[in-house]
């Protein structure tokens, strides 16, 4: 039961794989797009690679649980096998013995010398039940040496099935891969033909003078991610090797203790919404009024700070000229 439902996941993972890889865009666009329109292009895209990125990692994990689970079984046939060889010998060491006796035919024999050879009615009971006993012990390693082989075979066909579906799912994994480096370069190439346009972006990647009326915890958080101005984009990028836009927000929030989810839409989905008129420095600013695929964090005087796009790094944006229109609320 637990095999088929791993088996199920696997499928089910590939399925989305195949699915969000046929949801990029195609990169339609007007003959001159709108610097909103390209930044919001861009994001898009970085977010479905970020979430094949996280599902070809499970999958992985997945590959890998499963070359542990046939090494387990390979491990079994093993002890199968010794078990099967430890039966074969005591099977003939018996029938030697019986052999030796008088053959099979003479068992029925034994029970009736028992009762004339004893001296009583009890002591012909107990050598009977001896006996009995013995040809118990008989049938019950039959049995036993049987029970065994047909364990051994079953564990035979459960690795030959199980090689089989691991290299399936390898030959998808590679080719999964192979996707997902062309979507990237895909998006890399569409950065570098709209640059002259995102170079128009008001942005800084040094820090501003915060508001005076910020809350102290707020002006800690924001510090905290000014110490990562200038840290390059990467995709799934979680540490000040490189961020992407979640990874950024959740890893300044965990290092003042305060716990927050990891992806965009999940972050939008745990802040408070407010309003463009209740904003605040510390609130996160999302492109999307649902589904988030950007995040960044609002410091005052119209400006938020931002991990922007593949091609781009850790920066301070101008609020009202970007595609930010969306606010939530993590700090009390």
């Amino acid at each position: 039961m637990m095999k088929k439902k791993y088996i199920t996941t696997i499928v089910a993972t590939l399925l989305f794989l195949t699915s969000v890889t046929s949801a990029l865009p195609a990169y339609a666009e007007p003959s001159e797009p709108t610097l909103e329109q390209v930044e919001q292009n861009i994001q898009e895209c970085d977010s479905k690679i970020e979430d094949n990125m996280t599902k070809l990692n499970d999958y992985k994990d997945q590959i890998e649980k499963k070359e542990k689970e046939i090494k387990d079984n390979e491990d079994k046939l093993a002890l199968a096998q010794q078990d099967i060889e430890d039966k074969d010998k005591q099977l003939s060491d018996r029938l030697k013995l019986i052999q030796t006796n008088g053959g099979i035919a003479a068992t029925p024999m034994k029970y009736i010398d028992a009762v004339f050879s004893s001296e009583d009615v009890l002591q012909a009971t107990q050598k009977v039940y001896l006996i009995s006993k013995i040809c118990e012990s008989d049938n019950n390693l039959v049995n036993q040496a049987k029970k065994s082989k047909e364990n051994l075979e079953n564990i035979k066909v459960n690795i030959e099935k199980e090689n089989d579906e691991l290299q399936k799912s390898k030959d998808e994994v590679e080719k999964e891969i192979k996707d997902l480096e062309d979507q990237k370069q895909d998006l890399l190439k569409y950065v570098q033909d709209h640059s002259e346009l995102l170079n128009t972006e008001t942005s800084d990647t040094v820090p501003v003078t915060l508001p005076s009326d910020i809350s102290d915890k707020a002006k800690t958080i924001i510090l905290e991610s000014e110490k990562y101005l200038g840290v390059p984009y990467l995709w799934g990028g979680t540490s000040p090797q490189g961020f992407d836009c979640s990874g950024l927000m959740q890893y300044v929030f965990n290092s003042q203790g305060i716990s927050i989810p990891r992806t965009s839409q999940e972050q939008q989905s745990f802040a408070t919404t407010v309003t463009i008129a209740e904003i605040k420095p510390g609130d996160l600013v999302f492109n999307n009024p649902t589904d988030a695929t950007h995040v960044g964090m609002y410091i005052g005087n119209d400006m938020y700070i931002q991990a922007p796009h593949t091609g781009d790094v850790v920066k301070i944006s101008k609020l009202s000229t970007s595609n930010m229109k969306y606010f939530g609320r993590v700090l009390n």
